[in-house]
C-alpha cells in the first residue's frame, strides 16, 4: 500500500465536453502511514504528518476512506482551473481553506504564493494575522474591491511573461470564493479572469473557484472553463449535470464535508479534515 493517494490529469481529445479525467495512484510505495488515522476526525496537520516524504508542488484535498491523504499534483497543467461546488452549508469554503492550509505546509513561500478573492474577507481573517500564512499571501480582496482587478491584471502579466519565457518564480494559487459575485469585477477584469481560467495553469497559475450549486444554471459561462470538478452535496439533477458532467457521483446523498472527484477508477469520495495542526 502506498503512503498517499494522488490524482493526475490525462489529456482528452474533446476537452470542451468533459472535465479532465483523473487517476488515483499510490506514490512512494513501501512507505508507511501513521496507523489509526480516524476517518473524518483528523486535522490537516495530522493527516500530512502521516506522509514520511512530502511530495513537491502538491495540495491536500482530504482524507479517503482508506485513511490515506488525497493529494493534488500541481506539476500537471492539464488539471486546469478547479471548481468546487455544493449546496449552501456543505463545506465549499472549508474545502478551499483545506487546500490553502495544506499549501503552506507542503510548499515553501519561494515555491508557492496565494491570492484570495471572496465576498466575505472575514472568513479568511486568520490569513491576515498568522505569520506562517502571511509569507505566502499576495492579498485578500473582496470582489468589489478595486484592488481585486489589479491583482488579476498582475496575474495576466505574469502568465504572459511566462509564456514568453521571461520569468520563473513560484506557483500561484488563486482562490475564488463566492464565485457568483464575479460580476462585481469591472469588465476588463472579467475578461482577464476568464482567460486565466482557460490558460493560467499552463503558466503555473492555479485557480480554484467555489460556487453554490443552485447558481450553476445562471453562471454556466463561468463554470464551463473549469476542467477539474470537485463536487459536494448537490440535490438537483439539473445542477449536478452541469457541475459534474458525469453521472454516478452520489453527491445527492453526501453529508456536509464529504466531496468527490472523478478519477480513472470512477468517482473517488473523501472527507474534509479540520483546519490546523
Amino acid at each position: 500500500m502506498g503512503a498517499i493517494n494522488t490524482f493526475l490529469n490525462a489529456i482528452k481529445t474533446d476537452q470542451s465536453l468533459i472535465p479532465a479525467t483523473l487517476t488515483r495512484d499510490a506514490l512512494h510505495r513501501g512507505r508507511r502511514v501513521t496507523p489509526n488515522l480516524g476517518f473524518g476526525s483528523i486535522t490537516v496537520g495530522e493527516l500530512l504528518k502521516a506522509i514520511q516524504l512530502m511530495p513537491p508542488q502538491s495540495l491536500l484535498l482530504g482524507q479517503c476512506q482508506d485513511g490515506l491523504p488525497f493529494l493534488m499534483d500541481l506539476r500537471k497543467p492539464e488539471i486546469g482551473a478547479i471548481l468546487v461546488s455544493s449546496e449552501k452549508g456543505a463545506g465549499k469554503t472549508h474545502q478551499l481553506q483545506v487546500l490553502a492550509d495544506s499549501a503552506v505546509r507542503l510548499n515553501s513561500p519561494s515555491d508557492l504564493q496565494i491570492g484570495i478573492l471572496t465576498f466575505k474577507p472575514n472568513e479568511w481573517h486568520t490569513w491576515k494575522t498568522k505569520p506562517s500564512y502571511q509569507r505566502y499571501l499576495q492579498g485578500i480582496y473582496a470582489w468589489y474591491d478595486p484592488w481585486a482587478s489589479g491583482m488579476i491584471q498582475s496575474l495576466v502579466d505574469l502568465a504572459e511573461a511566462r509564456r514568453q519565457g521571461n520569468r520563473l518564480g513560484p506557483n500561484v494559487l488563486v482562490i475564488l470564493d463566492d464565485l457568483n459575485f464575479i460580476e462585481e469585477l469591472d469588465y476588463e477584469a472579467q475578461v482577464n479572469l476568464h482567460w486565466l481560467l482557460a490558460y493560467g495553469s499552463c503558466s503555473r497559475i492555479w485557480i480554484v473557484g467555489a460556487i453554490n450549486a443552485h447558481r450553476a444554471t445562471d453562471f454556466r459561462y463561468w463554470v464551463n472553463p473549469f476542467r477539474t470538478r470537485i463536487i459536494g452535496r448537490v440535490s438537483s439533477d439539473k445542477n449536478l449535470e452541469i457541475l459534474a458532467l458525469r453521472q454516478g457521483s452520489g453527491a445527492k446523498s453526501f453529508d456536509a464535508g464529504e466531496f468527490c472527484i472523478f478519477t480513472r477508477e470512477g468517482w473517488q469520495n473523501y472527507r474534509l479534515p479540520l483546519i490546523g495542526d
